[in-house]
């Protein structure tokens, strides 16, 4: 294994860099945001795409872009709304394709909130009382609402 490294650390950076680019499975990078009002509802959305549940708000990464951003900007594009984005809750693994997607708390800051071509309806429900959610998006809820909630609720009197 030392012989490897010796000879893998003697070529150019560039070349090690498409090497291991070739080695590895590619992964999808989502990510989504366990978004709580100032009422503690867990905010849900319809998407006009997929499965009809009430699921999260989020999408995929562009290239070079972070992650934060990548979940403003897709809440920001399904919904008209600004956000700030929170702590990562958990990070998952896609089970029926190759993805990472990271769950972040968010809360809503400002943007007048406008249905698009891709989301049908945005509500806010109670964590105990929720609508039909996509099972692993249930279990994400169950398991963080109470975090984000007190994230956002931190945010709020601070900012």
């Amino acid at each position: 294994m030392r012989a490897l490294a010796v000879v893998f650390n003697a070529v150019p950076v560039r070349w090690q860099r498409r090497f291991m680019t070739a080695a590895h499975d590619r992964f999808l990078v989502g990510v989504v945001g366990l978004g709580v009002d100032e009422q503690g509802r867990v905010l849900l959305a319809r998407h006009r795409f997929g499965a009809p549940q009430w699921r999260f708000l989020g999408g995929f990464l562009s290239r070079r872009e972070r992650v934060q951003e990548a979940l403003a900007r897709e809440i920001a594009e399904e919904t008209g709304l600004a956000v700030e984005i929170g702590p990562v809750l958990e990070v998952v693994t896609g089970y029926r394709w190759q993805r990472v997607e990271l769950v972040f708390a968010y809360r809503v800051t400002g943007g007048t909130m406008a249905l698009t071509d891709e989301v049908a309806e945005l509500r806010g429900f109670d964590p105990a009382d929720l609508p039909e959610v996509r099972a692993d998006q249930r279990g994400l809820i169950e398991r963080h609402a109470a975090a984000a909630a007190a994230w956002a609720a931190g945010r709020a009197v601070t900012s």
